[in-house]
């Protein structure tokens, strides 16, 4: 049997499996090398903590006594949402060599959300759009395109590399 974390959130104690724990550990580190040295980057920790904390009790987590599973901790973690942002000072980066370079955004199909292949989700997702709109597009210039459009949506199928979900990608 795998042994549970406890971590505290907001004044509640929750029990993660280590793959949830290893999710929030992630996404918190994620967040705050993304606030770099932000003047508000402790309250703005802690306003993600006490986010994920009531996202976790909108489930029933705090009062079910079993251990959050990875699957439970990545939605509430959705939920929440990412930190964007680059860091308020700049200057900062300079002394912390490639840690600091923002790291290359990827292109990926999207299997969470995905309606046919995952290639409209993956592109919002990318340049941060409403996927209906983009499947708007893409049905909107398949039909005006003569059907050109279909056939490179047909490649990118191809192409595109798979991830499960969003926060995979980030």
């Amino acid at each position: 049997m795998k042994s549970a974390i406890s971590v505290e959130l907001d004044g509640a104690t929750f029990a993660l499996d280590e793959r949830a724990y290893s999710a929030l550990r992630s996404y918190l580190d994620r967040a705050g090398a993304r606030l770099g040295v932000h003047p508000d980057r402790a309250e703005v920790l802690a306003g993600l903590e006490r986010s994920i904390a009531a996202k976790l009790r909108q489930r029933g987590a705090a009062s079910s006594g079993a251990a959050i599973d990875e699957a439970a901790m990545l939605a509430a973690l959705k939920g929440v949402g990412r930190v964007d942002g680059p860091a308020v000072d700049d200057s900062a980066k300079a002394g912390e060599g490639d840690r600091g370079a923002p790291r290359a955004r990827r292109l990926y199909r999207l299997r969470e959300g995905q309606q046919f292949a995952g290639v409209c989700t993956g592109l919002a997702a990318y340049f941060g759009g409403d996927v209906n709109v983009v499947r708007l597009l893409f049905i909107l210039g398949a039909v005006f395109s003569g059907g050109m459009l279909a056939l490179v949506y047909v490649l990118l199928m191809f192409v595109m590399p798979i991830a499960e979900t969003e926060l995979e990608i980030r």
